[in-house]
């Protein structure tokens, strides 16, 4: 397996089973062109940390309310064998604690049926690697978006930085409408670097006018006019001029404002700016996989906290795709209300000169939808809400899939570019997708940008 990038974390691959792999942005060409040219923030979501690949396929059975993996085909054996020779290895070496939990869960084979609750079945998947990050950062893991097997669903999970290996375990549910033998092939999930020294706080846009205005300047006359006849790439000049290497993780000292103060060690400092009914939460991740086994414990890390935004969906509404056009239908009423509610606020912020000009930048906002061109089965939701980070961090747009459809993995440079949209990608032919009140659409997460295209290192055996 071979590392792109400043290393970050360590891995040790036990089995042959996974290997991470870089993508490129533009999936090996099957972005459409237009996205290709422009949409930056979609390209780095598709290229966003690495993939973990199967090398060899497997079959997951359901079988009376359990779940049950094993490889397909001629892999079979081979891999059995690699197993039974790796799990004493692991323990004799110190990678593995000796009948501790992690040791015999894995001495079970490679997947074994988890449940929280009366929930659905749950497979948890070995993937052969054991990781280990480097101190102060976290590893999370989560599904291969914006091209995956969408039969499956990844749960979200962090490895913390405790100084031990462990186990890379990948937590899948399979879908009701999957066959009862599937087989899956290719990437399963991404795991990526992240630091988990964030801390996220909210605030009215009569708090942040700065804000305000840089989204007006963004979505002046000249992007709209533009924007008519070609893809005006504004975006991409914005971000394109500033320093990406080597300024993530120190953006976090400096002594601009969402950061820690100067010489500080404390944690980086975003912003939630809210601008209508709706607010996104903030979320904190409470709990983490560490060494001492498969389920996860409580984080105890005092100051160092990870924290992101979840945004819900404002506005009930249905979309349907027939092949060549979407029609998104919302609840109108509801609509109106919260567009009348974005403009009251910045008319009470700058005025009611500024709204009429800068009529353009409140659309963005207020007609919440916007449609891709026909053919594809893709729109925008834009949140009543903007992010901000400090220098030289992004946030990783991390979408929340529902009945029908995904919401696309996206990253924007948040420190100079505040909207977070959530693009939707509707996987029905002719039948409507339904998205209620309140259902979650994304997750924003502040990254530093060193951490965005971060390697590995290679661990190896003692007696390699």
């Amino acid at each position: 397996m071979a590392a792109a990038g400043d290393a970050c974390f360590e891995v040790l691959d036990a089995l042959g089973l996974c290997r991470l792999t870089r993508r490129a942005g533009d999936l090996d060409g099957a972005v459409p062109l237009r996205v290709a040219k422009a949409c930056v923030p979609l390209l780095e979501g598709n290229a966003f940390g690495l993939q973990i690949t199967l090398a060899r396929p497997i079959e997951v059975q359901r079988r009376l309310g359990s779940l049950r993996a094993e490889p397909a085909g001629e892999h079979r054996e081979a891999l059995l064998r690699a197993h039974r020779a790796a799990l004493p290895r692991l323990v004799t070496q110190g990678f593995l604690a000796p009948e501790g939990a992690w040791h015999r869960a894995l001495r079970g084979g490679i997947a074994w049926t988890c449940r929280a609750g009366l929930g659905p079945p749950r497979l948890r998947l070995w993937t052969g690697l054991l990781v280990r990050p480097d101190p102060g950062l976290w590893l999370r893991v989560a599904g291969a978006a914006n091209r995956r097997n969408v039969l499956i669903d990844v749960s979200e999970a962090y490895f913390a930085d405790d100084g031990a290996f462990v186990p890379l375990v990948v937590e899948l549910r399979v879908r009701d409408e999957a066959p009862r033998v599937l087989r899956l092939e290719g990437e399963i999930g991404c795991v990526a670097p992240v630091l988990p020294d964030v801390q996220i706080e909210a605030c009215a846009l009569a708090d942040a006018p700065e804000v305000g205005r840089a989204h007006a300047a963004f979505y002046d006359a000249k992007y709209f006019a533009v924007k008519k006849g070609e893809v005006t790439r504004k975006y991409r000049r914005l971000v394109g001029g500033k320093a990406r290497a080597g300024e993530g993780r120190a953006g976090a000292g400096g002594a601009e404002e969402g950061s820690a103060e100067e010489g500080s060690a404390g944690p980086a400092r975003a912003r939630l700016v809210v601008a209508g009914p709706g607010a996104p939460e903030i979320a904190e991740v409470t709990e983490v996989t560490t060494a001492a086994g498969p389920d996860p414990v409580p984080w105890r890390g005092g100051a160092r906290r990870l924290q992101s935004i979840v945004v819900r969906n404002a506005v009930p509404f249905r979309a349907t795709f027939d092949g060549h056009t979407l029609a998104v239908a919302p609840e109108a009423p509801r609509l109106a209300e919260g567009a009348a509610a974005v403009e009251r606020t910045f008319a009470r912020v700058f005025g009611e000169d500024f709204v009429a000009a800068n009529r353009g930048a409140l659309w963005y906002l207020t007609k919440y939808f916007t449609p891709h061109p026909p053919g594809e089965p893709h729109f925008f939701v834009k949140p009543w809400a903007f992010t901000t980070t400090p220098p030289g961090w992004s946030s990783l747009l991390e979408g929340i899939h529902g009945e029908g459809y995904d919401v696309m993995r996206g990253v924007v440079a948040t420190d100079v570019f505040f909207a977070t949209p959530a693009v939707f990608h509707v996987r029905r032919i002719g039948a409507a997708i339904e998205v209620p009140e309140g259902a979650p659409l994304l997750r924003v997460l502040p990254i530093p940008r060193d951490l965005l295209r971060a390697g590995f290192r290679e661990a190896r055996f003692l007696d390699g």
